[in-house]
């Protein structure tokens, strides 16, 4: 999991999150921005206007879903999300975030928001990236990080010859094969 924060091109780069709101599971793909090995971490941007945010706000359960077609090992995580806004945590990552990525964050409307036509919900000027990296500090205000403490890792390798499955519990601190 680590690589998939720092190679853009790891198939663990883009995982899927789950989260529940009234009962229901909303699924979607985020960028894996951090892992840390060390304290059971994991993290990811999103605008805090978005539905994930007001799930994650009503209930803090989140799940992680990676998977590697060219190795054929799928990575569940269960854990809790934490939610970071306007603090130093977000401030480092904003100041590092590229104009490009900052772009997502300066839509006029929030996230999943209708609308009559098909748009971005972007400004001319900031469609056509005609703005500095002055101009999207504003975009700042809508920044957030969700960070994850992981508390259950199940791996699975399937394999023509017999799949394998584990279970770690971070919580319990044990682990365990499973049957696949």
């Amino acid at each position: 999991m680590v690589n998939g924060s720092i190679k853009s091109r790891s198939p663990f780069h883009t995982p899927c999150v789950a989260t529940l709101h009234n009962s229901e599971v909303s699924i979607r793909t985020v960028v894996l921005r951090k892992a840390i090995p060390l304290t059971k971490e994991l993290r990811f941007h999103t605008d805090i206007r978005s539905n994930k945010w007001k799930e994650l706000q009503e209930s803090n359960t989140i799940g992680v879903l990676f998977y590697d077609p060219s190795t054929r090992v799928q990575i569940r995580v269960k854990g809790k999300a934490i939610l970071h806004f306007n603090d130093e945590m977000t401030s480092e990552a904003w100041q590092k975030t590229t104009l490009s990525s900052r772009r997502c964050y300066l839509s006029l409307a929030s996230p999943s928001s209708f609308s009559a036509i098909p748009t971005s919900g972007l400004s001319d000027e900031i469609e056509h990236e005609k703005f500095t990296l002055v101009q999207s500090e504003v975009g700042a205000q809508n920044f957030g990080i969700v960070s994850i403490q992981v508390d259950t890792i199940e791996w699975l390798w399937l394999n023509h010859a017999g799949h394998r499955r584990a279970f770690f519990d971070y919580v319990n601190n044990s682990y365990s094969w499973m049957i696949p």
